[in-house]
């Protein structure tokens, strides 16, 4: 499908204003007047053509964008899902476990993963391993007692 062409708005007008003028100014300063004040005026113009486009493609398009989406009902959409999974939640307390940290984090670690890997994953003899791993580091936990 070809390109459709941009529909002719206040945007366009205005770029196109300061694209004339900057080519105007430049060549009326090189072939008749030969004078710098109007290559002067001819690199004003540029620059602000040059504003112009950034702040349409920076500030004024993603606001009309933004605009559009919230008047229609669209609103922001989604907030993104930043969540881990269950996987990426079982690979954390494992790492826990695997360099042991402090005795409260390695014990809650360990109770967490059994949980999951004895309800989830309907997995007893991982769940009963990170048990006994835990225990045989800090045999005297009362919050290991009932994993008897």
């Amino acid at each position: 499908m070809p390109p459709q062409p941009l529909p002719i708005g206040a945007g366009r007008v205005v770029r196109a204003i300061f694209g004339t003028a900057t080519v105007g100014f430049t060549l009326i300063g090189l072939l008749l007047a030969r004078d710098p004040r109007w290559l002067a005026a001819a690199a004003a113009f540029g620059a602000v053509w040059w504003a112009w486009d950034l702040l349409v493609a920076h500030v004024f398009a993603p606001l009309e964008a933004w605009t559009t989406r919230t008047l229609a009902g669209d609103g922001l959409g989604p907030p993104p899902n930043v969540r881990p999974t269950l996987d990426e939640t079982i690979q954390l307390l494992e790492r826990h476990l695997e360099r042991p940290t402090t005795r409260q984090v390695d014990i809650n670690a360990a109770i967490r993963l059994e949980e999951i890997y004895r309800a989830i994953k309907r997995d007893p003899a991982k769940a009963r391993r990170v048990i006994r791993t835990v225990r045989e580091r800090y045999p005297d936990a009362p919050e290991l007692q009932r994993y008897d």
